[in-house]
């Protein structure tokens, strides 16, 4: 979609009106720290925020002399047997809880992303730049789907937009129809660049407002 062109000159103005409206994010979902993206990847899903940041804050009690790295994570995984109780008794170590299910999903993501080479942050965050869930992660570990994927990249705090369903979802509800990939990444940065928002800060703020009000998107007034 070319700046000059009508279809731009009628798209951006409502898009930049809807985006202004939207409150910022009721959370700062940058974590930089790999161990941390692995648990939180695990928890996040169907669990209280509060439960989250206790259990977080359990392990990182355990750490306070320096961050973790996968080693030391595989070290306390292999401790533990494979099997209900052995992760009760893990998931226990870790976050003071029994989650015993969320436990035996951190062993296979973390089988999982050793086996394409994602074993720190760096290769995590490159590796989010570029991922889509169809086809980099559905699948792989059981009982994690698109929102614990979408989570896992937006904790990234990624420079650039991915044209996620989330972000297709707001464009089609302001514009009433849908637009290719190119032209919303376009879009959304020159509305990011506007309103003087990192771009992973509008994918926040867009997020928040597709999952909390789907019913209710923000809308460029008439």
């Amino acid at each position: 979609m070319n700046r000059d062109s009508q279809e731009w000159k009628e798209s951006y103005p409502k898009l930049l009106e809807a985006c202004r409206a939207l409150p910022p994010a009721h959370r700062d979902y940058l974590d930089e720290d790999y161990v941390r993206n692995l648990m939180r990847t695990v928890l996040d899903p169907r669990m209280q925020t509060a439960m989250v940041a206790k259990a977080i804050e359990h392990f990182n009690a355990q750490w306070q002399d320096r961050r973790p790295t996968l080693d030391d994570l595989e070290a306390i995984l292999a401790r533990f047997p494979d099997d209900h109780d052995g992760n009760v008794a893990m998931a226990q170590e870790l976050w003071g809880y029994k989650h015993w299910t969320r436990a035996a999903m951190l062993r296979h993501l973390v089988e999982f992303f050793k086996s394409i080479g994602v074993t720190d942050e760096p290769s995590l965050r490159s590796w989010a730049q570029t991922a889509s869930f169809a086809d980099d992660f559905e699948g792989r570990v059981e009982g994690l789907g698109p929102t614990s994927f979408q989570w896992l990249v937006m904790r990234q705090g990624l420079e650039r937009l991915r044209p996620d369903g989330h972000l297709h979802r707001f464009v089609k509800s302001v514009l009433d129809h849908e637009v290719t990939d190119a032209d919303l990444v376009s879009l959304l940065t020159a509305v990011a660049d506007e309103l003087k928002l990192k771009p992973y800060d509008l994918d926040w703020r867009i997020w928040e407002n597709e999952r909390w009000r789907p019913k209710h998107p923000a809308k460029a007034t008439e």
